[in-house]
């Protein structure tokens, strides 16, 4: 079954049982996804985090977003701030259009209600209000108030129960933003039907914006944490790869197709290839080979037809293809075409999430079968948070397996170990064949080997073979222990001149 099918019918599978509440989909990206298809309508929802979480300006896109599809939106603010001023903060943002406001959005301020008649007197408004603009969505924007207005943990109850009742029976999706953290049992948190919080997590310098969902009554939400981002579009939700995979348990089928890794001295000694879809990785020190390596492997996939990806960290496009073409690989023209591709990232202040989204759309869109991930450091460098990386890396490479992309990974070792490397023991898990580059000292001069650690499928020559690099790319040449011994003989000879 391909990938295409098989997401097709596990889809078919999830919606066999229609839904009897109606999705609301939010249009943000990302935030359907985690929410398990949208947040069912007409139900009551507290959005909390700490000031500059961005409860605002989500609540604010969902709105604009649902104006734009012709539904009736409210905004009631129960702070001081005002109306203009919190347009003002919004206004940058691509999903703003004044032109709805006063129209399909309307906004009114409950903070007087609230300070002179309390909850009563609050509930009054909305109620009136409702019945007056019948909007599809209302949001309460600092429900914070209520707590603080000091009302008896009953006369609390009551107005929570009284306000989840009106809007279900006015079909209006509601939210409600409150500045504070964490799932405790007041009021607010026990009488909603859906609990989200926007929070933050730092890593030394490092700040990050996430979202996790403690409860949507009604929808298979993926539980755990989720990082977003804030762009010129407004909140873009990444769902974290491992919720992800562990929903869908989708495995990849198996291979009995051999492709080239585009090295023609060095294919008989791995079987003529490695088994296509699968995962590779080559360990090497700094300068051992290892991006040229990869790039021998796209270079075949091109011949071969095959759509190609180059994701990067640390060479620039540029000189990724100023780099190849000094050993004779020739990738200018396959970019042009739109054969090949190259995402480049610097490792420094970005999403893991993000990228693994762009890289696996890309494969998706261009139907990619080959793709070297040219330092998995970088991949590991973007993965913040403590004890992840593993995870991250196993949902990625099963991804990879299930759309069939034969993928060549790169992995820097150092220069000169004292002992033969050792494969990291995740690497099961993740790589089907790992490659080791290292260097050798033969007659004071440090030589290149290759040989194979691990090679799954497939039988190889197990014996470490000295590899050249020239202009006109890689080549191997004879078993290093034969010219490691010629090398002694030939000191012995010229010591007993």
């Amino acid at each position: 079954m391909t990938y295409k099918k098989h997401r097709e019918s596990a889809a078919a599978g999830a919606s066999n049982k229609p839904n009897r509440v109606p999705l609301l989909s939010t249009g943000i990206p990302g935030f359907d996804d985690i929410l398990g298809g949208g947040l069912p309508e007409g139900s009551l929802y507290l959005i909390q985090g700490l000031a500059g979480s961005g409860k605002t300006t989500l609540a604010c896109q969902i709105g604009f977003v649902q104006a734009q599809r012709g539904k009736k939106v409210m905004i009631l603010t129960l702070i001081a701030e005002s109306h203009a001023k919190m347009l003002n903060h919004v206004s940058n943002f691509s999903f703003f259009d004044e032109s709805f406001v006063g129209n399909q959005l309307v906004l009114f301020s409950g903070y007087n209600s609230l300070a002179s008649e309390g909850l009563r007197g609050l509930l009054k408004l909305i109620t009136s209000s409702l019945s007056e603009h019948q909007p599809s969505i209302l949001v309460i924007d600092g429900f914070r108030s209520v707590r603080d207005s000091s009302p008896s943990d009953l006369n609390l109850s009551e107005f929570m129960h009284s306000l989840n009742s009106l809007v279900f029976t006015m079909g209006c999706t509601t939210l409600l933003l409150s500045p504070v953290e964490g799932n405790v049992p007041d009021s607010e948190n026990t009488l909603v039907d859906g609990l989200i919080e926007l929070g933050q997590y730092e890593h030394g310098m490092q700040l990050i914006r996430e979202i996790k969902i403690f409860k949507i009554r009604g929808a298979r939400h993926l539980l755990g944490k989720h990082v977003f981002d804030m762009n010129q579009s407004g909140v873009v939700i990444y769902p974290r790869l491992e919720a992800i995979a562990a929903r869908s348990q989708m495995a990849a089928g198996a291979s009995e197709h051999y492709v080239s890794l585009g090295i023609p001295s060095w294919d008989p000694y791995i079987g003529g290839g490695i088994v296509s879809g699968s995962i590779s990785c080559v360990l090497g020190s700094p300068g051992a080979g290892k991006t040229l390596m990869g790039l021998h492997f796209i270079e075949q996939g091109l011949k071969d037809k095959q759509p190609c990806l180059i994701v990067g960290f640390y060479e620039s496009p540029q000189c990724l293809l100023a780099k190849a073409k000094k050993t004779g690989i020739q990738l200018a023209a396959a970019m042009d075409s739109g054969d090949l591709e190259i995402i480049w990232q610097l490792p420094v202040e970005a999403l893991g999430d993000d990228l693994a989204k762009r890289m696996l759309d890309n494969i998706s869109q261009r139907g990619v079968t080959r793709l070297l991930i040219d330092g998995v450091e970088g991949l590991r460098n973007i993965v913040m948070q403590p004890g992840r990386n593993r995870s991250f890396l196993v949902a990625l490479t099963n991804e990879l397996r299930v759309r069939g992309v034969t993928t060549f990974f790169t992995e820097q070792l150092p220069y000169f170990k004292e002992s033969r490397p050792r494969a990291d023991p995740t690497s099961s898990e993740l790589y089907e064949n790992v490659i080791l580059l290292e260097y050798v000292s033969l007659q004071d001069n440090n030589y290149r080997q290759i040989s194979v650690m691990k090679l799954r499928e497939n039988g190889y020559d197990g014996a470490a073979r000295l590899m050249t690099i020239s202009d006109s790319g890689i080549s191997i040449d004879g078993v290093a222990t034969e010219a490691t011994t010629r090398a002694q003989q030939s000191n012995r000879g010229n010591d007993g001149q």
